[in-house]
């Protein structure tokens, strides 16, 4: 059986990393693009557990590194070359870097800050962006390449109070041009679907609920818990797979029904 190649930004920690160790575990080669290997260290519920080279490493996957910004674009080509080189082809493309910036209580949208806003829309929309553009001729080898990105359930709907309305921009962002991607995509066989997750208990979110405990507001659900890295990663696992081949150009809400 040919081995199906992934590559996942964003997969030093979070939901990046648990997509990343999920695919490995189905067997996938796996490169993963991150600014900071070493990020995971900032934050005390995940600096207990390693790096995800070594998870990668004691899981024997097949693993590329690649320490870089998602918004450099000859760093990411470089990277679509060594995959080349190395496997032949992409068969799967996860755009889950991204992230937000200030206070989750601040950037009202009457009063969004435009250095802030700056920050988000390069590290989510323009990141994503970048990269698909980077590795679209890997993708193309593949001749079944499927792209998958990572809005937000702020991307969706405005947050309860308002609040953090940059981020829920930059997500929406995000979505819409998936929509257009798959439209464009179509015609060479690649899909491109959107994964819109809720509130997810990674180190980051669980450190800034602690600095603004008035937000546990915002962490009611239908299913009364809050969602696991491990959530996001089975439904990135079948947008990836060949399993999902007649899907292309769905937001995927997942946030337990909220």
């Amino acid at each position: 059986m040919t081995t199906r190649v992934a590559l996942v930004t964003g997969a030093a920690r979070g939901i990046g990393r648990h997509i990343a160790c999920t695919l490995a575990r189905d067997g996938y080669a796996v490169a993963v693009v991150d600014i900071n290997f070493d990020g995971y260290r900032e934050f005390r519920d995940e600096n207990e557990h390693g790096s995800v080279l070594d998870e990668l490493h004691d899981l024997n996957a097949d693993v590329l590194a690649v320490e870089a910004d998602t918004t450099d674009a000859a760093a990411l080509q470089e990277c679509t070359s060594a995959i080349i080189d190395r496997w032949g082809e992409l068969n799967a493309l996860v755009c889950n870097a991204g992230g937000g910036t200030g206070p989750l209580d601040g950037n009202r949208p009457s009063a969004i800050d435009l250095d802030d806003l700056d920050i988000v829309l390069r590290r989510n929309l323009i990141g994503t962006i970048a990269t698909v553009t980077a590795a679209l001729p890997a993708l193309t080898l593949g001749g079944d390449g499927s792209i998958i990105t990572m809005s937000s359930l702020n991307g969706v709907e405005p947050t309860s109070d308002g609040s953090y309305a940059h981020y829920g921009i930059a997500k929406a962002a995000v979505a819409h041009y998936t929509r257009y991607l798959a439209k464009d995509l179509a015609p060479r066989g690649i899909r491109a679907n959107c994964v819109a997750p809720g509130i997810i208990a990674t180190g980051r979110l669980t450190q800034r609920m602690r600095e603004a405990p008035q937000a546990n507001a915002d962490l009611k659900s239908q299913l009364t818990r809050v969602g696991s890295p491990n959530d996001i990663a089975g439904l990135v696992r079948y947008l990836a797979s060949p399993e999902s081949v007649y899907m292309t150009g769905q937001v995927l809400r997942i946030d337990g029904g909220v």
